[in-house]
């Protein structure tokens, strides 16, 4: 990692072939003017993607630093190296999604350097139905600071920016605080962890393309899944940072879950950890014996009817598994 580079763009891609070079040229047309570095985190990709990777660092040796794993990890090794970054910022683009503005790192790296009190900058992107040949906006907001809100989350005071369209400050990460991996590198984690040691500044333009194919780890799984996936990170967190904002996550949680008005003002009234943990626990242990045990992870049919503006109804057909 070059001392000098005030970026750090990490590329993770995984059997990505059909889409790395247009992520990674969105990456390389970039305009700035100071320097920031690749990394490209592939792990263990089996389709050819590997060789793409190699092709370009070998093509850009002083721009790109190439990590290739050895065994399939999921995703789990982002965090090893995030813990090795020494530039003062970092973005994550996952290389079936790419960038649509060549100003989009210059802009966020500006506006950080203007915002000290932002420990994140982000910005709108288009998400891109492929299969239906769809598209639209990922958020409905209005640009400038929103803060961690005091009382509760809402669509007026917090927004989830896509993945591909956050930069972080490098800093804001506390390593002796962060115990599991997920709070940092998971999408709702991350968005919340980062509101707790600074603001995020939202810029109100498209700058990136996320492609909704069905084949994503988020958008191959059963809603179940995803809801399962959403509540369960929130609950971590949320013991990670000792409960100190249940009373902004509990709604969160309760809302992934679809509990009910009971269950989930009896999360929020409560104060003490331990019992807070005991009754997550059993929340989401309950939320998978209900519905997710006997239940492909993902759907033979799935199908999506816009209602409103902002909300889909989901109609899923799922085969039982047999647990015998």
């Amino acid at each position: 990692m070059s001392e000098n580079s005030i970026l750090t763009v990490i590329l993770s891609t995984y059997n990505h072939k059909d889409s790395f070079r247009t992520a990674i040229e969105s990456v390389l047309s970039q305009k700035t003017s100071y320097k920031y570095e690749i990394w490209i985190l592939d792990d263990a990709s089996n389709d050819g993607t590997t060789d793409i990777v190699r092709e370009y660092a070998y093509k850009y040796p002083s721009l790109i630093v190439p990590y290739i794993n050895k065994y399939n990890e999921k995703g789990k090794h982002l965090i090893n190296y995030l813990k090795q970054l020494k530039s003062k910022y970092y973005t994550v683009l996952e290389t079936d999604d790419y960038w649509c503005d060549d100003n989009k790192i210059q802009a966020q790296v500006d506006i950080l350097e203007k915002n000290p009190d932002c420990s994140m900058c982000a910005h709108n992107t288009i998400r891109n139905y492929v299969s239906a040949g769809k598209k639209e906006e990922y958020i409905h907001s209005h640009e400038g600071i929103y803060k961690l809100p005091e009382t509760k989350l809402t669509h007026r005071y917090y927004i989830e920016p896509h993945t591909s369209s956050r930069m972080y400050r490098t800093s804001c990460i506390d390593w002796q605080e962060v115990g599991d991996s997920q709070i940092v590198v998971y999408d709702v984690c991350a968005t919340f962890y980062f509101l707790t040691k600074g603001n995020m500044y939202y810029i109100d333009k498209v700058m990136s393309v996320y492609n909704y194919t069905g084949n994503g780890v988020y958008s191959s799984s059963s809603s179940y899944q995803n809801r399962y996936n959403a509540a369960n990170g929130i609950y971590k967190i949320n013991k990670q940072l000792n409960f100190k904002y249940n009373y902004l996550l509990a709604r969160f949680f309760a809302t992934r879950l679809n509990l009910n008005f009971i269950l989930s003002n009896k999360l929020k009234k409560c104060s003490n950890p331990v019992k807070l943990d005991a009754m997550y626990t059993k929340v989401l242990s309950d939320f998978v014996k209900q519905n997710m045990s006997f239940v492909d992870k993902k759907p033979i049919l799935s199908y999506k009817i816009p209602v409103g503006t902002k909300k889909r109804l989901c109609i899923e057909i799922c085969r039982e598994k047999d647990l015998c």
